[in-house]
């Protein structure tokens, strides 16, 4: 077997592979032996039809079984050896790929073009300035929380047609039931502690808020590093094609900017999880779907959910494919944002939540 790569122009390449009969003959015999005793034609006892009818019935079958997986296997071996980050996959390279005519030749050559990523460093420095934002809680914000609260767990009144009333909540009163209901067996014992229960909580969320923010301006930061990356477009646009049937050239020409932003960022989080030597463990994926799960609940006004429940509705959460991919992706991301936090210039500020809320109109 030959394989021949031809020199990188403009990220791209041809491959070339070229299978002779001592790569595959053994195989292809190997299989049609198995064909053949397991073969029930009329006329012939099991496992006794004649080799040739078995070979003219069922041989260029195999043949060609045996050299797409030679092909692909050899394909990925080169890749490998080569240590090529390849875009996208590799292509059938119609004009270079002799015709292939199974009946009558016995040495095939298959051609396949490849891209591979450009040259980069997405890597900040002290001279990336990143603001990092402590959202300051009010008392109107808590008195806000409390009122909802108040009114979750209020009194349901219903509709009265006789008296003309509407359906309504009459909020309860803010005694120990009220802290109980929200915050369990641990619930603070008067109005102030409750109060400043309540705020921690704020203080929590709205550090999320910030953590989140800080995300955005860290990515627009690394992606401005990338802006004049440049990459092999047509190639990828026609990858994408031949991967997604049901995507139109129309589809395509409208999100391909999108689509290259995220293969920006794919890239640039690949080479930074390297520099920072960023790694996921089982236990900090577990941890952060009880986090998820812990804030679902929350939404819902319950604030003290048991351990145990927790753990078991995120062990739910990772049985779904597409859950774990989502929040491993997080925690890599979580992990790398935090790293840099350590090689970034970090600018603290202190703001309102209307003033926070206005960088993201």
């Amino acid at each position: 077997m030959k394989i021949e790569q031809s020199e990188l122009k403009d990220l791209m390449a041809v491959v070339k592979i070229t299978i002779e009969p001592a790569d595959y003959q053994d195989e292809v015999a190997k299989q049609l032996k198995e064909v053949r005793h397991k073969a029930q034609m009329p006329g012939f006892r099991p496992g006794m039809v004649p080799a040739g009818l078995v070979k003219k019935m069922y041989g260029k079958g195999i043949l060609a079984d045996v050299l797409n997986k030679l092909v692909g296997e050899n394909l990925q071996k080169h890749i490998e050896e080569k240590n090529l980050q390849i875009l996208g996959e590799p292509l059938p390279n119609d004009a270079e790929t002799k015709n292939i005519d199974l009946d009558h030749e016995d040495t095939f050559t298959f051609a396949f073009d490849i891209a591979v990523a450009p040259e980069f460093d997405a890597k900040l420095n002290g001279k990336n300035k990143l603001p990092e934002y402590t959202i300051e809680p009010t008392d109107e914000m808590v008195q806000k929380q409390v009122e909802a609260y108040t009114n979750r767990f209020g009194e349901y009144i219903p509709e009265d047609k006789e008296k003309g009333t509407k359906a309504e909540v009459k909020p309860c009163a803010v005694d120990a039931e009220l802290f109980a209901k929200v915050y369990g067996p641990d619930a603070p014992k008067d109005e102030a502690g409750f109060r400043a229960k309540v705020k921690e909580d704020i203080i929590r969320s709205l550090a999320e808020e910030s953590k989140y923010r800080f995300s955005i301006d860290a990515k627009e930061a690394i992606l401005k590093k990338m802006e004049k990356v440049a990459f092999p477009e047509d190639f990828l646009k026609r990858w994408l094609l031949a991967t997604n049937d049901k995507m139109t050239q129309e589809e395509l020409d409208k999100d391909f900017p999108k689509m290259i932003e995220e293969l920006k960022w794919h890239l640039a989080k690949d080479q930074l999880m390297k520099e920072y030597k960023i790694d996921v463990q089982k236990e900090e994926v577990e941890a952060f779907a009880k986090r998820i799960a812990k804030m679902q609940f929350m939404q819902y006004g319950l604030m003290n959910v048991d351990d145990a429940m927790l753990a078991n509705y995120a062990q739910e959460m990772l049985k779904q494919e597409n859950q774990l991919r989502n929040i491993v992706e997080r925690v890599v991301e979580d992990k790398l944002f935090e790293a840099l936090k350590g090689v970034a210039k970090i600018e603290a500020k202190t703001i309102s939540q209307e003033n926070f809320d206005k960088l993201f109109k």
